[in-house]
């Protein structure tokens, strides 16, 4: 026992980076357009639970996730990371079973891929949910959606690091007869210091102060500014006697160095090198300033 290191609880702990009751509200708004998007597929009103949001590690994550389920990942801009959407691979089953008409209580059967059926509903469902997000956040930061990928095996799945800490919010989906569901978001922790500022938010007055959408706009118009760029070969140092001397066919002795600076505006953005790409003359950068 001589190895034993003393060990105090909350100090080597990283802090919740993110408020999770803020994340809990918007749960909330997420579960209420989930209920109206699922009614449509099952043909009645659906019992949905939100889970409290909870921060977890992804390798613990990933080694306790299903061998088989409906995993998507999107981009949702302007946020920076991706969104993982997962779904319960009987959920899948038992909804097309119901969209056909049958109950949807049968025990699916083990495989490992999805048929062309639900992989369709898989696809509609998943996109469903991330909607559902974006309704429940238009009022704090206007977002758009982009499928990144979609897959069926967590191992597969290259989403995070497996050290990194991702927010777990959570749905479950209640269908009688002791069938139940989880839809989960998974939120990187990129995303949720951007979101942050916004979850600490309450008053209205002060939400429209931010003007989120204007700031959105702003950035994406920012990114497409173009800045003139110019690099500086040699700079020769002459008296005056010698630039008033100066005609045709005069020679100025000049020493290019190694490492030649890369400016925009009065500002050295980086340093490199000068060589020759396709046929032109070109500027390759060594290091970043």
């Amino acid at each position: 026992m001589d190895d034993v290191q003393p060990y105090t609880f909350g100090t080597s702990e990283p802090q919740t980076p993110v408020s999770l009751s803020g994340m809990d509200r918007i749960g909330e708004r997420v579960a209420r357009h989930l209920r109206t998007m699922l009614e449509q597929i099952i043909g009645a009103k659906p019992n949905l639970t939100t889970n409290p949001a909870e921060m977890v590690n992804y390798d613990l994550w990933s080694a306790m996730a299903p061998n088989f389920c409906s995993l998507s990942t999107y981009k949702l801009h302007p946020l920076k990371g991706a969104i993982l959407v997962k779904l319960d691979a009987g959920m899948v089953t038992s909804m097309v079973e119901r969209f056909y008409g049958g109950s949807g209580t049968r025990p699916a059967a083990e495989r490992s891929e999805f048929t062309r059926s639900e992989d369709r509903l898989r696809a509609k469902m998943s996109d469903d949910v991330m909607k559902a997000l974006i309704a429940a956040w238009a009022d704090l930061l206007p977002m758009d959606m982009s499928l990144a990928s979609r897959e069926h095996d967590p191992q597969a799945l290259v989403f995070a690091e497996a050290t990194d800490q991702l927010l777990s919010q959570t749905f479950t989906l209640h269908m009688g007869k002791g069938q139940e569901w989880t839809i989960e978001l998974m939120f990187p922790l990129v995303a949720l210091r951007q979101l942050e500022p916004l979850l600490a938010t309450n008053a209205p007055d002060e939400i429209q102060l931010k003007d989120p959408l204007w700031q959105a706009r702003l950035a994406r118009q920012m990114g497409n500014i173009r800045l003139p760029a110019k690099t500086v070969l040699a700079r020769p140092s002459l008296t005056l006697n010698e630039l008033l001397n100066l005609k045709n066919g005069d020679v100025i002795p000049v020493t290019i160095e190694r490492y030649v600076p890369l400016l925009v505006g009065n500002r050295v953005l980086a340093q490199g090198t000068i060589g020759e790409q396709s046929g032109r003359a070109a500027f390759m950068i060594e290091k970043m300033n």
